[in-house]
């Protein structure tokens, strides 16, 4: 788009590592200095979609361009005194008051009102009229020209420039596009090229943006807010504990960097030598993004909403979804309690495939079981299968463990605890079992179902329901099939109770 040729930077030159090849970002107009532009070499299309300072200097050099090919300018944009033809222009003279008026700064007014003094005509442009002596004054347009390109500080043909991508992904254009590279800009690369800033101070103010703008979403979607209420105005679907896990579904790093990937903004980062791509930076990027987004629109709340909305992909829909724990948190929580260690996962990058803007990675996860007469051994490993993102392999690793320790019994031991499931008593087993630690505390959720009563009971990973004419009925048949799935997973009898669970849900079935 544009000719570039670069004078010698006066700062850093020395320091200053070679631009990467093959870096998908242009190498940035050193300290504002290098480039000479003349009009002719300037895509004006691009340059008024670009930024508003952009807009008006390319409507201004259409507008004489117009003037010249219709013979009022000369080629030079000198006013032509020679036209004969007419002007359809507004000559902002007043018949009552015998003066030129113009809309704008006062000092201004009055200085080109003096010029105008004496004359009976003169041609004053429609637009442009600060570029205006006698002509268009094209020097000093090429000056706000180079001033509002190195401002942006690109060098980058249209059908290339990574601003128009990400523009169309995030539904946002920057006016300062070195603003947005460098919320793609890690650390290392700016000390190793010689950047003064990286995105780190971006990410904060990111950070703090993104989890208010959740928490607004939040607002609206869970508090009930009445006037009418003397008691308690002030109501919550859920407590304080659930709002900031249902919060940390949609800010925690996993979400965050599986976001980037899939909307194809982490192949933008820019890595230092030696540096690893990986769910950490993909999230520092993200919130930079949203950082660099707040300042550029001036912190205009709606554009960082909608921007927000782009990247994070909010949805309330399925809240029970967003309070159950991964398979995920479930291992490593299983694992800490007993072990006192997190399993070990090592996840790898695979292949690249080039029809795609990520790479694959896989996990090899290598946990623990607790010792057991099954001939099975305590130190396990599985390698997975490889997903879009770290943390998809990683779940999915999770989710074979747990499969593989729920199946063959190692879940809970249970053979001490004392208990047998019994229908009447389901709900204090729940919870003495609770408070004796061999499992987490038991949740339960009730809704009407006609005229009866529904509950949902979650517990250490495990969820069921159960239909009752009272709620404490219902409780007492969700309690009871979280117990048969307890004993299953501890090896318990496991086949009877299997029976039992299946033979519940049948009756359910019927009960609907």
């Amino acid at each position: 788009m544009f000719k570039n040729e670069f004078s010698e930077p006066f700062t850093k030159k020395s320091s200053r590592k070679p631009w990467p090849t093959d870096c998908l970002w242009p190498e940035p107009l050193w300290d504002g200095e290098g480039d000479a532009w003349t009009a002719d070499e300037v895509d004006l299309d691009w340059l008024s979609k670009s930024c508003p300072e952009g807009e008006e200097l390319a409507r201004v050099k259409q507008y004489m361009d117009e003037l010249v090919e219709k013979g009022r300018l000369n080629p030079d944009y000198t006013l032509n005194d020679k036209y004969s033809g007419s002007d359809d222009y507004d000559t902002g003279y007043d018949d009552e008051t015998n003066d030129y008026e113009f809309e704008g700064d006062y000092d201004l007014i009055k200085l080109l009102n003096d010029g105008f003094e004496g004359k009976e005509y003169s041609f004053r442009p429609k637009i442009g009229i600060l570029y205006w002596c006698d002509g268009f004054d094209i020097e000093l347009w090429e000056e706000e020209l180079t001033e509002c390109m190195n401002t942006m500080k690109f060098a980058a043909s249209p059908d290339k420039d990574p601003a128009i991508k990400i523009a169309q992904i995030i539904g946002y254009h920057f006016n300062n596009d070195n603003l947005l590279r460098q919320a793609f800009t890690r650390r290392a690369f700016s000390i190793e090229y010689g950047l003064e800033e990286s995105n780190e101070i971006l990410e904060f103010f990111g950070d703090q943006v993104l989890s208010m703008i959740i928490t607004r979403e939040m607002y609206s979607s869970f508090i009930v807010y009445s006037n009418h209420s003397v008691e308690a105005p002030f109501t919550s679907k859920f407590n304080e504990g659930e709002l900031t896990k249902i919060r940390s579904k949609f800010i925690n790093k996993e979400h965050l960097s599986a976001r980037a990937a899939e909307l194809g903004l982490d192949k933008y980062i820019l890595y230092g030598t030696g540096e690893e791509p990986g769910d950490s930076a993909r999230e520092d990027m993200m919130e930079a993004l949203i950082g660099a987004v707040a300042a550029d629109s001036n912190w205009n709340w709606k554009v960082i909403e909608d921007v927000v909305d782009k990247l994070v992909a909010l949805y309330f829909g399925n809240t029970e979804r967003l309070l159950e724990e991964s398979a995920y948190d479930r291992l490593n929580k299983w694992h800490q309690k007993h072990f006192g260690c997190m399993p070990e996962y090592e996840v790898r990058r695979v292949c690249t495939d080039e029809d795609s803007p990520s790479s694959r990675y896989i996990c090899t996860l290598r946990y623990s079981v607790p010792s057991n007469d099954k001939g099975i051994r305590n130190a396990q490993r599985i390698d997975g299968r490889p997903g879009f993102s770290r943390s998809m392999a990683r779940a999915y690793c999770a989710n074979m463990a747990l499969i593989f320790i729920k199946k063959h019994g190692l879940w809970a031991n249970l053979a001490d605890a004392g208990v047998t499931p019994d229908q009447e008593g389901s709900i204090n087993q729940l919870q003495e079992l609770y408070q004796k630690k061999y499992i987490g505390e038991p949740k339960y959720e009730f809704s009407e179902a006609g005229e009866r009563w529904l509950c949902n009971c979650l517990c250490d990973g495990f969820r069921s329901y159960g239909y009752g004419d009272s709620k404490v009925k219902a409780k007492k048949k969700a309690a009871y099939i979280v117990l048969c799935d307890l004993m299953i997973a501890a090896g318990i009898d496991a086949e009877k109770w299997r029976e039992v669970k299946n033979k519940l849900y049948i009756s359910f079935q019927k009960e609907k």
